[in-house]
């Protein structure tokens, strides 16, 4: 008989909790028939997107685009399984975790995004020299432990040399509160994302380490089965004004800083801080990225059945 943990049944609770009225507040406002509606988090991974649409490259391309800001995972999560939403910045961890629940959502490219692991100001543990040289006493960081914040919370320290078993992971849901836990020294440490952990280093946290040390990319872009097969002349469209935006970037990153932080609603104190990656165009994830990710899942009892590679991403709409 499975015996569940009273951690894990009162998550479960949270969640159901949380998803009844966003079923109902999002069920509402059904996706454009024409357009495109696709969610996005307050993360640089985001920026294509703002840039493409700031520039017009989305209705130069011919498709109509909006794009809907989300401050709450489950809310985006719930706007796509009841079509509020035609698709979304997201990773491959809740892109397995649909498919693995029935959900046949599609990823049809990669995005790029980055996280920190940093420390609370009054950490004894200031760099990653100190986090090693602290091994092998477990340290308390917030984060989510089924979600892509610890996958790359392990692999970062990895890459690094570091002892990723060190972690203790203290769940938190919502990011500000996570950030705001660490710089008041109720956490030892956290994993933050670009350029949310900039706050914390601003109010005196300490970098520990970022993901942009990590070779594979766990990001995502994906839809739903319902606009991939109804719409999609417009997502070829909107992966063209996405090669725009991306080139755009790459050439004048600094150029978009302020465009970012009020399309975003980022502090105004991460404007000349915040560390915007160099994008890549669209590509899907590869073979080993997905099987790096899904083992990484079910060496965490994350993942069951079997996901296949080859349903999961599609690679049809990405500009050859």
């Amino acid at each position: 008989m499975k015996c569940f943990s009273v951690g894990l049944i009162l998550r479960l609770l949270l969640r159901a909790l949380l998803v009844v009225p966003a079923l109902l507040m999002v069920a509402q406002i059904p996706a454009s028939p024409r357009g495109l509606r696709v969610g996005m988090m307050p993360a640089v991974n985001s920026i294509p997107l703002i840039v493409a649409e700031a520039e017009g490259y989305f209705s130069s391309e011919g498709v109509s685009v909006e794009l809907e800001m989300f401050h709450n995972q489950l809310y985006r999560e719930t706007a796509l399984q009841t079509g509020r939403i035609d698709g979304s910045v997201s990773d491959l961890i809740n892109a397995i975790n649909a498919a693995a629940g029935g959900f046949a959502l599609q990823v049809t490219s990669v995005s790029d995004g980055l996280f920190a692991l940093v420390s609370a100001p009054g950490s004894r543990i200031q760099s990653l020299e100190d986090w090693k040289a602290a091994a092998p006493r477990r340290v308390q960081v917030g984060l989510l432990q089924d979600s892509i914040i610890f996958y790359s919370a392990e692999r970062m320290l990895q890459a690094l040399g570091a002892d990723p078993a060190m972690i203790e992971p203290v769940s938190t849901l919502q990011v500000p509160t996570r950030m705001e836990m660490v710089v008041a020294g109720q956490l030892e440490a956290a994993l933050l994302p670009e350029p949310i952990s900039r706050v914390a280093l601003a109010r005196g946290a300490h970098l520990i380490a970022d993901s942009s040390v990590m070779q594979q990319t766990v990001g995502v872009l994906l839809f739903t089965p319902q606009a991939l097969t109804a719409k999609a002349d417009q997502i070829t469209a909107f992966y063209r004004a996405y090669n725009r935006a991306v080139d755009s970037i790459n050439a004048d990153p600094d150029r978009y800083r302020q465009l970012v932080v009020d399309a975003a609603g980022f502090p105004p104190l991460v404007r000349d801080s915040m560390v915007i990656p160099r994008f890549q165009r669209a590509r899907v994830p590869n073979r080993a990225e997905f099987d790096d990710v899904a083992g990484w899942m079910r060496g965490k009892g994350l993942l069951d059945a079997a996901v296949d590679y080859r349903r999961l991403v599609n690679d049809s709409f990405v500009p050859r």
